[in-house]
């Protein structure tokens, strides 16, 4: 008996009513029975790619879920059949294998003649309801999002399909395919739900689990940056403003990691996130982007020295005498004209001085406060060197594409840290910055230049205008 021949036993086997009698008629039930089984390998076929060569995909079923225990019976149906390979056993909670697809026999089975898969795919898009996965998926964000009263997933309302309203024009300043990115959303949600599911369920304290979620707004606009309890607390090698937060590493050692530390940091993740958005090139860290923004405008006051960050100020000139990266944010989430965002930012500015000057007054602040470059900006900052530094940054990192970075930087650090957790490694992050107890920083620099490269190919590529 060959592949095909046992598949056909196993599978079609499982719908006949008269199979036990050697029949092979389907009955009405029996044929809208396997409809409903194919639906459902359809929608675990499109959302579960192979994420590692050796071990598969892992497919998790809640046995409290009616929806999850018929995925169960799908998934036994098709390893049985042969359709799924199981490569590996996962137990976190919930049953979890791993399984690679055999993609042979499905493409024999399902991409004939009639194309049952692509018609599917095409159904699907208008239909929520074929897509099994997807709509648990959406169950569970929001199960978890009323449970723990985070933002993990702010969807459309109840009443809607379950899918951005396309939007007849493309928003003033927009780089990227918008339409192209929400048919891209089910995979990515699918997909990054699914790892950051695996990470907390891996975290040594619950402290460190992520507890938000990327999400499209209203509008149908990308927004959403998964953070930790971690992400608050406070860097004692930076200056702050509130100092009532808890120290980064007095938090590790109150949850048990007294040994974790930073081991790595991805240089300026914004600018050279964007800059791979464009050009599908991930840059060494060697690179310094806010020297190169300097540099490009004429305003690095060491133009022949490359080892000199500027990041927090340290690149001051005559002219220029405020962050780097404060300036880079302000230009890159800005809004409008440059004449704009320099307004703008005078008007913070000026701001930051009079809080600044009123502590002073108070006697809250001495000279030793002064050292945080965000405080004691009163130098001349004119329009000029503003329009420099906002056309070298448009030309250095590309066209900015706004709070879509952060969704990218996530797929990036969550790839980096699932390939640590393959290898042994629990290892957590504050956005760019990543922490374990040993020094495995070019490890993780070299997994980091790889999986760019994925996220660039899978979800950047596709959308770029």
């Amino acid at each position: 008996m060959n592949e095909l021949e046992a598949f056909d036993k196993v599978w079609n086997g499982h719908f006949h009513k008269t199979k036990f009698w050697g029949g092979d008629r389907l009955s009405r039930k029996g044929r809208e029975h396997k409809e409903r089984f194919e639906n459902i390998l359809f929608s675990i076929w499109k959302h579960h790619p192979d994420w590692e060569d050796a071990r598969g995909f892992q497919l998790k079923c809640n046995f409290d879920s009616p929806s999850y225990r018929t995925l169960y019976r799908v998934r036994k149906l098709a390893e049985d059949a042969g359709l799924l390979v199981k490569v590996g056993n996962y137990y976190a909670g919930d049953h979890t294998n791993y399984y690679k697809k055999n993609l042979p026999l499905f493409d024999l089975v399902f991409r004939n003649e009639e194309n049952k898969y692509g018609k599917w795919l095409e159904d699907s898009k208008s239909d929520v309801e074929l897509d099994l996965v997807y709509k648990l998926l959406l169950e569970d964000f929001g199960r978890l999002n009323k449970e723990n009263k985070y933002n993990l997933y702010d969807h459309t309302p109840a009443n809607d399909t379950g899918k951005p309203k396309k939007r007849t024009r493309k928003p003033k300043g927009q780089n990227y395919d918008l339409e192209k990115l929400h048919s891209l959303t089910g995979r990515m949600f699918s997909h990054y739900y699914d790892l950051m599911a695996r990470l907390n369920d891996a975290a040594k304290h619950h402290e460190m689990k992520l507890v938000s979620f990327i999400y499209l707004t209203p509008k149908g606009l990308p927004s959403g940056r998964p953070y930790s309890a971690f992400c608050s607390t406070l860097n004692p090698k930076k200056k702050h403003r509130d100092t009532s937060g808890e120290y980064r590493a007095d938090f590790l050692s109150r949850i048990g990691l007294p040994d974790y530390h930073e081991v790595y940091d991805i240089k300026s993740e914004i600018p050279r996130v964007n800059y791979l958005f464009h050009t599908g090139e991930w840059t060494d860290d060697d690179y310094d982007f806010y020297a190169g923004i300097l540099k490009h405008a004429d305003l690095f006051y060491k133009p022949d020295v490359w080892d000199t960050s500027v990041s927090r100020g340290g690149g001051r000139f005559d002219d220029y005498n405020d962050s780097m990266k404060q300036l880079f944010m302000r230009i890159y989430f800005g809004k409008g004209t440059d004449l704009q965002s320099y307004n703008g930012y005078i008007q913070e500015r000026e701001k930051r001085n009079e809080r600044h000057n009123t502590l002073y007054d108070k006697g809250e602040l001495d000279d030793s406060d002064l050292i945080d470059i965000m405080y004691r900006n009163k130098e001349t900052l004119d329009l000029s060197v503003w329009k420099k530094i906002c056309n070298s940054t448009r030309e250095v990192c590309g066209k900015s594409i706004g709070p879509l970075v952060f969704w990218f930087s996530f797929f990036i650090e969550t790839e980096v840290k699932i390939e640590l957790l393959n290898r042994g490694k629990t290892v957590y992050n504050v956005y760019d910055g990543f922490y374990f107890n040993q020094d495995i920083s070019s490890e993780i620099s070299d997994i980091l230049a790889e999986k760019a490269k994925y996220v660039y190919d899978t979800y950047m590529k596709p959308i770029r205008l």
